[in-house]
């Protein structure tokens, strides 16, 4: 009780010892007892040895400790989630990482928390000292694209893989010299492990095995890696209901899995869940969408928790929540959350315009991170989709929120501008807007309404017809027709439309027809 605090020695009480009157500690005995036992000591033949105070049953005295650590336990992890929540109102700026010649476009702790590496549309990969704001290291890579991500291996502190515009995976060895402490790193030290026919946007470490991870392209392909043979091979092709392949923007692995589950998403409105041991082309283990999601959004993100759920941030909506998948609910079936279900969805962000993230945030995974196009990090109360805070993170659009992997209320964000900033909850008063439903509100306006640019439509369109006409992404000439449709919708040129009327039934089409109305 002195270790765990009061509200232990309150659930030792014999009230809350599953209503069981006898108490667990020795106790005097009562009058009547007392005189029961003298005259029974007195009777003819009666024992003649002193009283011995009863126990209670050892299961009983054990199942009543556990419930009373667990009472303590629970109470002490309200008031660590009640703690969080006030340090959430706290966060403010603490260093600022200047140095990339162009957008930041992934930010990564490494596995310890102690640096953090960040990748850029200059080619480069930097490794800093977030506390200090000081850049140990500027790993010039093979890359010719913008770098998309850039993580530490699991259980290696001198090894970078990372992904880019240009198809390439590559992985990247640094020398760290103890006499000196600093970190070296040359063009030889790169590898390219595999190539992609197309951007390829993000990696996810295998949880289990530190020498294998997957990477994801917009060819519609799935790689996985081994480091120890740096070598590549197919893992699977993501198909839509036409069989056509299409862009994946997110993989993510299942970390209640054993490393055997990953999340794969894209260019349509499905998660598709994949299965190491059970591998087919192009048919998931598990395939589920939220209801009510039009058929022209796209998920641009997905990250897990450390219970299961699984996040998805989609194109021109919301963030919705799945809850998590149990084997006996997949059986390669098709499913969607029931409207009564633990699926929830998370409003007040823009994504509309780049490839936004997501994240799980807080020591319990109480809180939901994201981006968002005006530049701001929203934060959401996972179980109630209330917004929490938002501050401002970039001055014209934030796309990465990390958290930090063991202090639980650091964040660090990138986005458009060429720094990263870290963010910790030191402020001395609340850093909450005033005015945060009306900051919502405008910045909704001026997204969405008659100033929107064009090219946050063409966006939207395009990768709804890749993936419902059943356009061949390695076809280049394809890709060419799309584009100039594209443009003749934007500009009302319905004479150029005529020819692009086909069949090719979508989700929500009855009559098989793929109309111009079905676009719209």
């Amino acid at each position: 009780a002195e270790r765990l605090g009061p509200e232990v020695a309150m659930a030792s009480s014999p009230d809350d010892s599953f209503g069981c009157s006898c108490s667990l500690t020795p106790s005097s005995p009562s009058p009547s007892s007392s005189s029961g036992s003298s005259e029974a000591r007195n009777a003819p033949g009666g024992p003649s040895s002193p009283s011995v105070q009863r126990s209670p049953p050892p299961a009983l005295s054990a199942m009543s400790a556990h419930f009373s650590a667990g009472l303590g336990l629970l109470r002490r992890n309200q008031a660590k989630r009640a703690g969080s929540r006030f340090l959430l109102t706290r966060l403010e700026k603490h260093t600022t990482l200047e140095g990339h010649g162009g957008c930041v476009n992934t930010t990564k702790f490494t596995n310890d928390g102690n640096l953090v590496i960040t990748g850029s549309d200059d080619t480069n990969i930097k490794l800093w000292d977030w506390r200090t704001g000081e850049c140990l290291l500027t790993v010039e890579t093979l890359h010719t694209g913008n770098i998309f991500q850039a993580t530490q291996l699991l259980h290696s502190s001198d090894s970078i893989v990372s992904c880019a515009a240009d198809g390439q995976v590559q992985i990247h060895s640094l020398v760290h010299s103890e006499k000196s402490s600093r970190w070296t790193n040359s063009k030889d030290q790169s590898i390219v492990l595999g190539y992609h026919a197309g951007r390829v946007h993000k990696i996810s470490l295998n949880p289990v095995d530190p020498h294998s991870f997957l990477s994801c392209g917009e060819d519609g392909l799935c790689l996985t890696y081994d480091v120890r043979t740096n070598e590549s091979r197919f893992a699977v092709k993501f198909l839509n209901e036409s069989g056509k392949r299409v862009p994946i923007n997110s993989v993510n692995h299942d970390p209640l899995s054993m490393g055997n589950r990953f999340a794969l998403a894209g260019s349509d409105k499905y998660v598709r869940i994949y299965d190491y041991r059970f591998l087919r082309e192009g048919e998931p283990w598990h395939k589920c969408a939220m209801p009510g999601v039009p058929r022209l959004r796209y998920i641009t993100c997905l990250d897990y928790s450390y219970r299961g759920e699984l996040l998805a941030t989609y194109s021109d909506s919301y963030i919705y929540l799945f809850p998590k998948v149990e084997p006996t609910e997949a059986a390669n079936a098709d499913s969607s959350p029931s409207p009564d279900s633990s699926g929830q969805r998370y409003a007040g962000h823009i994504n509309c315009q780049t490839v936004k993230g997501v994240t799980f945030f807080g020591p319990d995974h109480e809180f939901v991170a994201s981006g968002s196009d005006c530049g701001h990090c929203f934060v959401w109360d996972k179980t109630t989709a209330d917004l929490l805070t938002m501050f401002k993170a970039d001055e014209n659009i934030l796309n990465c929120v990390e958290p930090h992997p063991h202090e639980s209320m650091t964040l660090a964000t990138s986005g458009l501008e060429h720094n990263c900033k870290i963010w910790q909850p030191t402020a001395d008063s609340s850093t909450v807007p005033d005015d945060m439903e009306d900051l919502v509100r405008e910045q909704q306006i001026e997204a969405f309404g008659e100033g929107r640019e064009w090219h946050q439509q063409a966006t939207s369109i395009l990768y709804a017809i890749m993936n419902n006409v059943g356009l061949d992404l390695d076809d280049d000439q394809a890709r060419n027709r799309t584009q100039r449709f594209v443009l003749d919708i934007l500009s009302g040129d319905a004479d150029n439309l005529a020819p692009w009327h086909r069949s090719a039934p979508g989700d929500d089409d009855t009559d098989g027809d793929f109309e111009m109305e079905d676009l719209a």
